[in-house]
Parts: C-alpha cells; sequence; structure tokens
C-alpha cells in the first residue's frame, strides 16, 4: 500500500512524499541534507533541525556526518512510530563506493538519491518532473565522483518495491521526532517511574523462572532466523547470470528508427526482473513498429512520445543461500587483481558482519548462537566494463548475491582492453564466512 502526503521540507519548500512498505513502515523521499562540520554531531544536528523548524530529523554516522531533516505536516504521519528515510536506507545497504539511484514515479516524478562509502550526498534526495532534469544532477555529481554508479530503476511499484526497500528498515535510517524540550523532560520522569515497578517485577520473575534452552532447540531456532536472513539474498552463480544475459542478445539494438540505450535487470526472489530502455531516434519511428519487433514473452510498453520499454523476466536463474554451512575460504581477492585489467573498474567494499537478531527463548531472552554456526560477513561489490569480460567472474566460487545489472549501449566507455560500446554495470554483495 502506498500513502504519500506533500507536506513541505523545512527550508527550500521541496514536497516530502511519505510511502508505507512494511506494515506500520513509512519511509519519507524528499528530505534536506547539509553536513555537519566539528564534534557533537548528535548534539548539533538536533539543534539544527530544532532551528529549522524540522518535525523530524536523523543523523548520518561519522565519518561525514550529515544531517536529514524535514517537516511533516500531517499529524497522522507525525504520530507514527516508524518513519524512515528511503535515502538513508540506499546508503547503508550501499555501503561502500559512490552510486547513484533514479526512481521513475507515475505520479510523483523521478526520484534521486546518491551515496558516497555509505553517506548521502547532499544535493540528492530530490523529486524531479522530467528525466532530464534528473540527468543534470547526475551530470553534477559525476563531475565530483568520476567513478559513480548510476542506477536507472522501473517504475515504483508497491506491491513489488526495489530490493534495498524491501530489506528490513536499518535502525540508522530511522527518524526522530522533534519534541518540545520541557514535554521531553517531563515525558522522561514519567516514564521511568511507571517503568521502574515493571522492571523489578520483571527481573525477579526471570530469576525465578529462568530455563536453559536445549542445545538442539536453540540450533532448531537459529537456523530458522539464519533461513529468513538467507532467503534475502539468492545466491546468483556464472550460470545464473549467463541465462540473465542470453536474453539480453534477444533485445534488438536498432528498430526502424529506435535505438536501445539500457537494459536493467533486478532480483526477486529467485526470478530476475528486465527492462530495456528505447530511444527515438527519428520522428517517422513509430511505437507499432517497435512493438512488433518484442520478442516472444516480452511486454512492450510506451513510455512518452521519445520512449518506450521492453519488460520481461528470467525465472529461476538463482539459488538459495545455505548460512549453515561454513563457505571454503579462497584467495578471491589475487582473483580479483588478476582479471582487473579487463574491466574499467573493479572496487570491493571493507567487510561488514551480517546483522541477524538472535532467537528468543521461552522467557523472551536472547539464545546464544551455537558454536557450529558459522559467522557470515558481505563486502560491497561492484564491476564495469566490456560485455565480453563478464566471463573472467566464472573463476570466483564465493558466493554472490547481485542486486542490480546493467548494460549500457550510448558510447565507447573504457581503456585498452577494457574498451567497449557494450558495457555492463553489476552491483552487488559478496559474501564469506569469518575464520
Amino acid at each position: 500500500m502506498a500513502q504519500s502526503q506533500h507536506s513541505l521540507a523545512a527550508s527550500d519548500k521541496e514536497p516530502l512524499r511519505v510511502i508505507a512498505l512494511h506494515g506500520d513502515t513509512c519511509f519519507v523521499f524528499g528530505l534536506q541534507w547539509t553536513p555537519l562540520v566539528g564534534g557533537r554531531p548528535s548534539q548539533v544536528g538536533r539543534e539544527r533541525a530544532r532551528m529549522l523548524h524540522a518535525t523530524h530529523y536523523l543523523i548520518g554516522a561519522e565519518p561525514g556526518a550529515v544531517l536529514g531533516y524535514g517537516k511533516v505536516i500531517d499529524a497522522k504521519l507525525q504520530r507514527k512510530p516508524s518513519l524512515h528515510s528511503a535515502a538513508m536506507q540506499y546508503a547503508r545497504t550501499h555501503a561502500s563506493g559512490s552510486i547513484a539511484c533514479v526512481l521513475p514515479h507515475n505520479e510523483f516524478g523521478f526520484w534521486v538519491v546518491a551515496a558516497h562509502e555509505g553517506t548521502v550526498l547532499v544535493q540528492t534526495d530530490k523529486w524531479f518532473s522530467s528525466a532530464e532534469e534528473a540527468q543534470e544532477l547526475l551530470a553534477l555529481l559525476t563531475q565530483r565522483f568520476p567513478a559513480l554508479s548510476v542506477c536507472w530503476l522501473s517504475a515504483f511499484d508497491a506491491a513489488e518495491p526495489p530490493e534495498w526497500l524491501r530489506a528490513s528498515p536499518e535502525e540508522l535510517s530511522r527518524l526522530t521526532r522533534l519534541s518540545k524540550r520541557v514535554v521531553r523532560r517531563v515525558l522522561l520522569w514519567i516514564t521511568a517511574f511507571a517503568a521502574l515497578p515493571g522492571v523489578l517485577f520483571f527481573t525477579t520473575q526471570e530469576a525465578k523462572n529462568h530455563v536453559v534452552e536445549s542445545a538442539p532447540d536453540a540450533s532448531a531456532r537459529w537456523l530458522g532466523v539464519m533461513q529468513s536472513i538467507a532467503d534475502t539474498y539468492p545466491i546468483h552463480t556464472p550460470a545464473h547470470i549467463a541465462r540473465v544475459m542470453e536474453d539480453w542478445r534477444r533485445a534488438p539494438i536498432y528498430v526502424a528508427g529506435w535505438k536501445l540505450k539500457q537494459i536493467q535487470c533486478e532480483p526477486k526472489a529467485l526470478d530476475w526482473r528486465c527492462i530495456a530502455r528505447y530511444q527515438r531516434e527519428h520522428r517517422m519511428a513509430l511505437n507499432r513498429t517497435l512493438e512488433l519487433s518484442t520478442p516472444k514473452g516480452w511486454l512492450f510498453q510506451p513510455f512518452d512520445l521519445d520512449h518506450a520499454l521492453l519488460t520481461w523476466t528470467v525465472q529461476q536463474a538463482a539459488a538459495p543461500l545455505d548460512m549453515a554451512v561454513r563457505h571454503k575460504r579462497e584467495d578471491w581477492m589475487s582473483y580479483l587483481q588478476q582479471v582487473s585489467p579487463v574491466f574499467e573498474l573493479v572496487q570491493i567494499g571493507v567487510a561488514t558482519r551480517l546483522a541477524i537478531t538472535a532467537p528468543l527463548d521461552a522467557q523472551g531472552g536472547p539464545i546464544d548462537r551455537p558454536d557450529s554456526m558459522p559467522l557470515w560477513q558481505k563486502r560491497n561489490f561492484v564491476i564495469k566494463g566490456p560485455m565480453r569480460s563478464v566471463a573472467a567472474l566464472s573463476g570466483l566460487s564465493s558466493p554472490l548475491h547481485w542486486r542490480n545489472l546493467s548494460l549500457s549501449v550510448e558510447g565507447m566507455s573504457g581503456s585498452g582492453v577494457a574498451r567497449s560500446q557494450l558495457v555492463v554495470q553489476f552491483i552487488g554483495d559478496l559474501f564469506e564466512t569469518v575464520q
């Protein structure tokens, strides 16, 4: 279910859009952002948001602390317990490198966000009325970040949102509601006194009723939790990627005045949803000509007078990740160093431990992780280069989950052996167990 509201951001009178996706969780698109310089970012950011008459704010973690803020006018939305920043959610799920995203919305226009090393770029988290305006901002960002990777997503569908919005909201993307100082202090005292009897009661009860979870039951509970995490990260082997790229070759590049500009694919469970973007380059080019050339099983969708889309699904092109099994260690860094000359860009982020919430026992306490259960970490992984170079990744056996695959045919890119007109860009995660 999508829910929007046209409240105004705290400074530049730009619209906020609020979309509900996960039950009570709502994502806010269109916050204002400003860098925080100096110490005590939490205190400085809160006071600055208050000075700017914001109702909600959040502070991006250091280094490169930033303040995101906005003014939510709708009273019902103000009281919602879980408003999250869509821009920060994007930045936290793309924690390394320089990456931008354009999300078209049939009603609101084109939303642009960009992040560098997990920090929202303050010029972004903005709505534009046309793709050309969005492209102007991307051009400015590319001047500042030459290695910026840009993803153009398919039109927003609340039933099937982008993968980074389907994931559980990051705690760091949660917006804090600003309240008056006096009221906040009174509430803190009232809450403390009201909670004291309950804390004493439950502490006593836990001491009386504590039961140690049996080892088999603990393992089963942990397996269930890890399986639910694994379901969000299906693994894509070279054979799966070859199936996706096989369909790319079916897309006509030139058709009676129409030219293929880009193909992008995103995973959904074990399938892939793909979209090919075409541009009308001759005034005599007609929609029906392109529609007649659409491969069997694909869907033709006119976008406007000069742009059209072909969409399709590649089914069962992924495999589930078995997180209960420790993965064999390999020297994947040396391998990537060996094959990097055939790519324009190979980028690996720092390792981050996969966040897994421990299951609870009968008393509501966390169950200790069994020693036999491996610890997992992931690294952001980006490659860009000629389409022919993808075959060089076949020797990489580490589990890979790709979040976006794209093919651009807009012009020559790269240099030397990495120069080509058919340029692919893969964005995803590399998984490994902690030894």
